[in-house]
């Protein structure tokens, strides 16, 4: 599976929030200017991502609303914006760093679920051992699939099973 880029974060952002299919920048920054105000920050960094910093300050010049990311157009090119963004810069709008933020919360989602994972692990094995149950047990009445539930108990995969098996194993342990 490919890595999630910010670049394409944005991109699938933009799609959502403006209900349409394409990105079509023109019309999306009049929106962000009147109609749809969630558009602004994720279409600026958008624009910025794809090297269109001029055509967003030619659209955004003398209009109040822009102001801010106006500012910080003038003081950073996509790369450092980028990094400081990463370095979560406290000179930047909040606004901006909270689109990033999301971004970083769908990139690092499947770190989060295989710690919860290896989490859960560290508690059944607990269980198994206390409890004297054995893999197989475990597998054979949980319906589930022996190689996979082998591969988590015996050697901690995570990618071997979703984390709803894994809380289901756990959940069958305590009850047991």
């Amino acid at each position: 599976m490919r890595q999630l880029t910010f670049k394409g974060f944005l991109k699938r952002y933009l799609k959502i929030l403006s209900g349409h299919n394409g990105i079509n920048l023109r019309l999306l920054l009049v929106h962000a200017e009147s109609t749809n105000v969630r558009l602004r920050e994720p279409l600026f960094l958008y624009m910025m991502a794809v090297g269109k910093k001029q055509q967003f300050l030619e659209f955004a010049y003398g209009k109040e609303v822009f102001s801010e990311l106006i500012n910080v157009a003038n003081a950073y090119d996509w790369q450092s914006l980028n990094h400081a963004l990463e370095s979560n810069d406290a000179n930047l709008p909040i606004q901006l760093q909270k689109v990033h933020d999301s971004y970083r919360v769908k990139r690092d989602w499947k770190e989060g679920e295989n710690h919860s994972k290896f989490l859960m692990w560290n508690r059944i094995t607990a269980l198994k051992k206390e409890k004297g149950i054995s893999n197989y047990r475990i597998y054979k009445d949980l319906e589930l699939n022996p190689g996979n539930i082998n591969a988590y108990l015996k050697h901690g995969d995570p990618s071997k099973l979703s984390l709803a098996t894994a809380r289901r194993t756990l959940e069958y342990l305590e009850t047991a």
